[in-house]
């Protein structure tokens, strides 16, 4: 007598459909939990007080656990929510964590995938990777993802890990006001000089913008030097907190009409009795209204 198979379900399929790919290892599996997280795990994230669990995935292979990503709701704008987050962890020994070796950090950020932050517990174990986005009515989706593959590839990366630059040292990160997003575009560059660009479409003025991005590098010690903004043009000169001297340059520009803004970040190493740059590099991005 044929058995009768049992009824398929709402995870089963879930699991086929993320698990079956030409891209992944054949043994690559992937365990579902639907408002908690995987038992053997519950010890290894903290997950901040106040939020709505969803639910949890974990991508494992051979047994051995890679990444397990959380799925919570929270109360507030993205970017309360990651400082609340984070200042909870770092509370609970979480300390920020810089990421892979040469990335940059400062400069314009923010995005289709929100606000994001890195942390790691001492210098071993997994990167808790956290972003936030807004999916309306004042209720923000955050994930926590759990990397163990990641600290995997530090040490070799480490090998070949350039000095730290005076931009990644000093330069803070920049971001858009509420309401606009800033898609990051990639960059790059080295030696004295280094620019961070975008572009916006928004109803916001030129002043509004210049002042708006102008707080941010105030907040992180930069000293304004002077500046000026009318309808078309936002500049302001700055001097950087460094350990050698350099200087900085926001620039908002209004030169095609319309809604369009062009934004530039720009910091030059100074050397001795040279009011000149000793080099440059290319950091582009693109800012959109939501």
């Amino acid at each position: 007598m044929a058995t009768t198979p049992e009824p398929p379900t709402e995870l089963e399929l879930a699991r086929r459909l993320l698990t079956h790919s030409a891209f992944l290892p054949a043994d690559m599996g992937i365990d579902l939990v639907v408002g908690g997280l995987p038992p053997a795990l519950v010890d290894e994230i903290a997950l901040p007080s106040g939020a709505r669990l969803v639910g949890s995935a974990l991508h494992a292979r051979q047994g051995r656990p890679l990444n397990l990503e959380v799925v919570l709701d929270a109360n507030g704008e993205p970017d309360e929510v990651v400082n609340a987050c984070e200042k909870e962890l770092t509370e609970r020994g979480w300390n920020p964590f810089e990421g892979f070796p040469g990335a940059m950090h400062g400069g314009f950020v923010g995005g289709p995938l929100g606000d994001s932050r890195m942390l790691r517990m001492g210098e071993k174990g997994p990167v808790l990777m956290m972003s936030a986005l807004s999916v309306g009515t004042g209720v923000t989706d955050l994930r926590l993802r759990l990397d163990w593959d990641m600290p995997r590839h530090l040490d070799r990366m480490a090998l070949h890990r350039p000095g730290p630059s005076g931009f990644e040292e000093s330069t803070p990160r920049l971001r858009p006001p509420k309401g606009v997003q800033l898609e990051f575009q990639g960059g790059g560059g080295s030696g004295g000089r280094w620019n961070s660009e975008a572009r916006v479409e928004t109803d916001r003025s030129v002043a509004e913008l210049e002042a708006h991005f102008a707080s941010q590098l105030a907040e992180a010690g930069w000293t304004r030097v002077a500046g000026r903004a009318d309808d078309v043009v936002g500049w302001s000169t700055w001097r950087i907190p460094s350990e050698d001297e350099r200087r900085g340059l926001l620039l908002v520009l209004a030169v095609f009409g319309g809604q369009e803004r062009s934004l530039t970040l720009r910091t030059e190493e100074m050397e001795p009795n040279n009011d000149g740059p000793s080099g440059q590099s290319f950091i582009t991005g693109r800012l959109t209204t939501r």
